[in-house]
């Protein structure tokens, strides 16, 4: 393996909490349509709303509460209350209100590798959302770069690399979605870690085992400096 000169961090369930938010939202739409469907049959055609949305809208807390409120009114066949309508705007507004947590050990790590290596936070999502939380963590000082794009791909990676002198090769990646923070990067010869979060956006899900030497699997982002010293 070269020498890892950069080291990238996804943001969101990486080094905060995020998706158990969108994640009780959810159960809450799931209570306000039961006189309509089952749970499942209303995951499901939020699960198709997001992913036919995603498109227009993008990631984000304003994107998946538009999905909301048109699944909502789509399930009932416009029987939806005024109320419950306002309901779900109020629940994503709470999202982006919401304090940020992050993750124990979050500073001790950049702070321990932000002298020796070059630090960037590659994040998706929308930019102002996004942005917020970044000013929020109060974390953005220990990168050379904090980039918020539409979508983590071979293909986002490969252009913001570019654009930044980075080989790849020379990569580490360290994030919970496999779909978005490890399987491009590996795609393009860097490496990655997987710090898997304990609940999952539908549309991050990955079937399958990932075989690959530059993959790496942990369970708190506090022994990630141990990892380092190994490679």
């Amino acid at each position: 393996m070269s020498a890892i000169e950069v080291i990238a961090f996804d943001a969101d369930d990486t080094l905060w909490h995020t998706e158990q938010m969108f994640q009780d939202v959810q159960n809450r739409l799931y209570a306000m349509m039961a006189t309509y469907a089952s749970k499942d049959e209303v995951a499901a055609h939020f699960h198709d709303m997001e992913v036919k949305n995603v498109r227009l809208f993008g990631y984000g807390v304003k994107g998946f509460t538009l999905s909301m409120i048109e699944s909502a009114i789509e399930i009932s066949a416009g029987q939806v209350s005024a109320a419950d309508i306002h309901e779900i705007v109020m629940l994503g507004k709470r999202i982006l209100d919401a304090p940020l947590n992050i993750f124990p050990a979050v500073e001790t790590v950049l702070q321990t590798f932000k002298d020796d290596y070059r630090l960037l936070l590659i994040t998706k999502g929308d930019v102002l959302d996004q942005r917020n939380k970044i000013e929020k963590s109060g974390l953005e000082t220990y990168f050379e770069r904090t980039l918020v794009v539409q979508e983590k791909d071979v293909a986002t990676y490969r252009a913001l690399f570019a654009e930044h002198g980075i080989d790849p090769q020379r990569l580490i990646m360290v994030g919970n979605s496999l779909k978005s923070d490890v399987l491009p990067i590996l795609d393009l010869g860097g490496s990655a870690v997987h710090i898997p979060y304990h609940v999952t956006a539908h549309f991050e899900n990955v079937v399958g085992r990932i075989n690959h030497p530059g993959f790496f699997e942990l369970t708190k982002i506090a022994d990630f400096p141990e990892l380092m010293k190994s490679l």
